[in-house]
């Protein structure tokens, strides 16, 4: 099997969670750092366009978001499982519900200052055009409500003296809402949140506990030479119906619903309901699929 090749930065929330998926999985992994700002032309060249950290490259495949990382680790190395008990709706809703945190945190950073230079701010406003620092400051107050009220139903989630939110094993759910809540430790408006909130932070340190596997640092250029010298692994399956309109083999683009106005193109390839795969050529990596989640992507065709 090939070396899975995490490209992250080490500051970035969703990359701590993939790092705890490969912890929690005993996994060995290599490190690819790539720039917290644009321009990030080693990781384009992989992704297509793709700017949102992480991705992670195993082979000529670029699975790109870490809704899909969780997916592609949980099929490749199934135990120990990201859903314990098999209960999978609950823990893939109790985590996309943990991670609303997120955008609250990111408007308070914002607003509230004092943590990101003006480089970082400058490439998210590029990032998301709406982003207004003027219009988010008057919604700080509301935003850490909001953000209390997540916090308040995670504390109480525990009170039963449960050592992960959904028992005694950690699955997704618990990395999912370790790396939003972890993140409020970074600024001094928001960590005091969490001081009251006792059941909630020893939990912090149980799923901090869970380490991240075994790594090992790769330069970005021979993770481009190992995606040249691989291909990409052949789909098996029941591929997904598609709409009216849009077969297999279509040139398309991968639109994100959510942030980064950027977009992939390539050509549509087979893949089963819970994920978007397309074919493109790299001048440097050769023939790549980039694989993204069903969930928060759009494919049309272009």
């Amino acid at each position: 099997m090939a070396d899975l090749i995490l490209h992250h930065y080490d500051l970035s929330p969703y990359s701590e969670k993939v790092r705890l998926m490969f912890g929690l999985k005993g996994l060995d992994w290599r490190s690819v750092q790539i720039p917290m700002v644009m321009p990030k032309p080693d990781y384009t060249e992989l992704t297509g366009g793709y700017r949102r950290t992480p991705s992670l490259q195993i082979g000529a495949d670029v699975y790109c978001d870490s809704k899909m990382c969780a997916q592609v680790l949980e099929q490749l190395h199934p135990e120990p499982s990201l859903f314990p008990g098999g209960d999978e709706a609950t823990v893939w809703g109790l985590s996309r519900w943990a991670e609303t945190g997120f955008l609250m945190a990111v408007l308070v950073f914002f607003g509230e200052g004092g943590l990101f230079d003006e480089t970082f701010v400058e490439d998210r406003k590029k990032m998301v055009p709406t982003l207004d620092l003027e219009r988010v400051k008057p919604i700080v107050p509301a935003k850490k409500l909001q953000l209390a009220q997540n916090l308040d139903r995670l504390e109480r989630q525990l009170a039963d003296g449960r050592a992960f939110l959904l028992g005694a094993a950690p699955s997704l759910a618990d990395l999912s809402a370790y790396h939003t809540t972890a993140f409020l430790q970074a600024h001094p408006k928001t960590a005091p949140m969490l001081r009251p909130l006792t059941r909630l932070r020893a939990w912090l340190d149980r799923v901090a506990a869970i380490g991240h596997g075994d790594r090992k640092e790769l330069d970005a250029a021979d993770a481009i030479a190992i995606a040249h010298d691989a291909v990409p692994v052949p789909f098996t399956g029941e591929p997904a119906s598609l709409p009216e309109g849009l077969v297999y083999g279509d040139a398309v683009v991968v639109v994100p619903e959510e942030i980064g106005p950027v977009t992939v193109a390539g050509t549509l390839v087979e893949s089963g309901v819970h994920e978007i795969a397309i074919r493109r050529r790299s001048e440097r990596a050769g023939d790549l699929v980039v694989h993204f989640p069903r969930e928060d992507y759009l494919v049309v065709a272009s």
